[in-house]
């Protein structure tokens, strides 16, 4: 089978159409997320279902906010933990080698959530899957994260400054808090172009 490569255009074409879809959405569901992350437990569900939401996304669903507190999310719990100690000491790793590889192997291995819960694979099969899925696609991955990257120091630059300009702390806690659920929202459009593009080049 012939490994599919991210298109950069439709990457950006899809990011735009799925975010504007679900905009209100996604927003709800960051949110809901953010200010529940401090409950414990419950946290560990809410913040698998927020890295899986990118998937559902790519399928064409509607969000709906409240499901992030599903307890089907629990169930995955150990093999959360599990695929994320195994990706985080090897990219650790990687920032001593002068940060590339650690760059390379977050891009190499972006899916595997993915595949983990949507495909059922193993932890060491979704981080392989994923690996084998964004072959050829990195720089791709890097040039979208960079673009998007430039983008939101920009927008969050311009508005802080008329925040400090304001200097009223609660405003400015408000403007940021909005900035960032929406860069959220929209890293995670981003996302579900990369698994709606590449989720097929692996079995």
């Amino acid at each position: 089978m012939e490994t599919k490569k991210l298109d950069f255009a439709t990457t950006l074409k899809d990011a735009i159409a799925i975010g504007v879809k679900n905009a209100p959405s996604i927003i709800a569901a960051v949110a809901l997320w953010l200010v529940t992350i401090w409950i414990p437990y419950l946290n560990v569900g809410t913040t698998i279902a927020i890295t899986l939401l990118p998937t559902l996304l790519a399928k064409g669903e509607i969000i709906n906010p409240l499901s992030i507190f599903d307890s089907k999310y629990r169930r995955y719990m150990g093999e959360f933990f599990i695929t994320m100690g195994l990706m985080v000491f090897p990219i650790l790793i990687g920032f001593i080698f002068m940060f590339v590889p650690a760059i390379v192997l977050t891009f190499a291995w972006s899916l595997s959530y993915y595949f983990l819960i949507e495909k059922g694979k193993n932890p060491m099969q979704a981080i392989k899957a994923s690996n084998d899925a964004t072959y050829g696609s990195k720089w791709t991955m890097f040039f979208v994260s960079l673009l998007f990257g430039v983008i939101v120091a920009v927008v969050m630059a311009i508005f802080q400054t008329i925040c400090n300009a304001i200097n009223v702390g609660v405003i400015t806690f408000i403007v940021m808090f909005v900035l960032y659920v929406i860069a959220i929202s929209i890293s995670m459009a981003i996302n579900a172009s990369y698994w709606k593009q590449l989720k097929d080049n692996v079995e």
